[in-house]
């Protein structure tokens, strides 16, 4: 049983029968269903996951806090691993082009109307807890309203306080749409310039610094631009993606869970760049829609299911990674969309979105393998991976909002047993009561999964019942 206390004896009673059975809260008898059968190609490898996938992306104002980024934050620890051992810390976003580093000076969180100040305590602090976390971190510098001595006394700060847990620097944020908050340039060579007088002031300080770039919200061009030139002499090219803006008619649960048949275009030409200049691309500013996401959407159990999906979907097309933006936004609140949320004495919580993250950090590894799907017109995804262990991963992502599944999963020779985790939420506008794998995540920031669901393969083929609004994780084991 899961852990009820302070709950009503009937509502720890419904949790305990979910949890037992998980499509419990969504299955309906009269629900419509959907044949979906899927067969992997266990020979034919699409992608290689890489290893640091999973991130998450912070304005710089997050560490001007003084009781988040810490070594003693021991929850915000237990989150960042239950996720992985090695993930990716990007801080920059619209704040970055609005901070300054005064090494002593006493640290100010402010919107970006303003001006974010951190100090070398700040730096100290967050590189305890890149250490205790095994993450590293991608670090913005103010190209907006900064200079270029300023930039390069920041990052010999950085790189000093981070070591081996600074990944790379990025030299602006969204440089495609802000264009240099006092007028520096007014194009992309306008941009190119001050990138390259940046660069060679930081490198004079640090020869062996490493870059990524160029941090665009939407101008494909700037980037294949910047590739052209750069591709010898970045750790990766960067570019951000949201569905829409909060304040747009269109921000709705629905349309998060369909498919974004533009950006799926786009994710093509990203890797095509990647392969012509022999590199790779990584989504390093994402969530659900920009402006600090919607209330009712943004921090539902779709946004599980979204982010899910999402980081699948990016795999697929060859991306290094995503870092989901969470925490203090440029507004000076804490986006709707946070994956992880805290209050104001610093103690941490899980909200829906983690829950996807936690999913893919189960599953999202090694080989992404070719799948055939055939699954008529029911809004399911599903995805295939080979670990290092040698188990064989189907997942199915159910974001249909009123069809279960009716799953047939081809068992490939060599494979003799199946098992089951399942992410579910009482419904898809649900806030709490999520899990994953049968389990809630600890007010403490602790998870493990509980004992999986038995499926006993019938003439070689998995068969299994994926409700609407939900999504499996099917094992496959030799």
């Amino acid at each position: 049983m899961p852990n009820c206390h302070h709950q009503p004896f009937l509502l720890c009673l419904w949790v305990g029968i979910a949890t037992l059975w998980p499509s419990a809260s969504l299955q309906a008898e009269d629900a419509p269903v959907a044949k979906v059968k899927i067969q992997v190609d266990t020979k034919t490898v699409v992608s290689r996951i890489s290893p640091n996938f999973i991130g998450f992306g912070y304005e710089t104002s997050a560490v001007a806090q003084s009781n988040y980024f810490s070594p003693k934050n021991a929850a915000l620890i237990r989150l960042y691993r239950n996720l992985s051992p090695h993930g990716l810390i990007r801080i920059g976003g619209n704040i970055s082009d609005h901070t300054q580093y005064v090494p002593e000076g006493i640290p100010a969180v402010h919107t970006e109307k303003e001006v974010t100040i951190f100090n070398q305590t700040n730096l100290a602090d967050l590189a305890g807890f890149a250490h205790a976390t095994g993450w590293k971190v991608m670090w913005g510098l103010n190209l907006g309203t900064g200079s270029k001595e300023a930039a390069g006394q920041e990052a010999v700060a950085v790189s000093a306080a981070l070591g081996d847990r600074l990944q790379s620097f990025e030299i602006g944020n969204e440089v495609d749409i802000h264009g240099g908050y006092d007028g520096k340039y007014r194009d992309y060579a306008g941009y190119y310039s001050n990138y390259l007088a940046y660069k060679a002031v930081i490198r004079s300080a640090l020869p062996q610094a490493v870059f990524s770039g160029p941090d665009v919200a939407w101008n494909l061009a700037w980037l294949t631009n910047f590739a052209n030139a750069e591709a010898g002499d970045i750790k990766l090219l960067t570019h951000h993606y949201y569905r829409t803006g909060a304040m747009k008619p269109e921000a709705t649960i629905k349309n998060l869970l369909m498919s974004d048949d533009a950006w799926a275009g786009k994710l093509q030409k990203l890797q095509q760049v990647c392969r012509d200049q022999n590199t790779s691309f990584r989504i390093n500013e994402v969530n659900s829609f920009y402006g600090g996401g919607k209330a009712g959407v943004s921090d539902t159990f779709a946004s599980a299911l979204w982010s899910l999906d999402y980081m699948f979907q990016l795999a697929t097309y060859g991306c290094n990674g995503i870092n989901l933006e969470t925490d203090i936004n440029q507004l000076g609140w804490i986006s709707h969309y946070s994956p992880i949320v805290h209050d104001a004495a610093g103690h941490c919580l899980a909200r829906a979105e983690y829950y996807g993250m936690l999913a893919f950090a189960l599953a999202g590894k090694g080989d992404l393998l070719k799948l055939n799907l055939d699954k008529d017109d029911i809004n399911l995804s599903a995805y295939a991976t080979k670990d290092e262990q040698g188990f064989l991963w189907i997942m199915a992502v159910n974001k249909d909002l009123s069809r279960d599944a009716e799953l047939d999963a081809a068992v490939p020779d060599g494979y003799a047993t199946a098992e089951a985790f399942r992410l579910t939420a009482p419904s898809v506008a649900s806030k709490d009561q999520v899990t994953f794998a049968g389990t809630a995540v600890s007010a403490d920031g602790q998870w493990s999964p509980s004992p999986p669901e038995q499926v006993m393969p019938t003439n070689s083929t998995a068969r299994l019942r994926v409700p609407h609004v939900s999504a499996v994780l099917l094992r496959l084991r030799p």
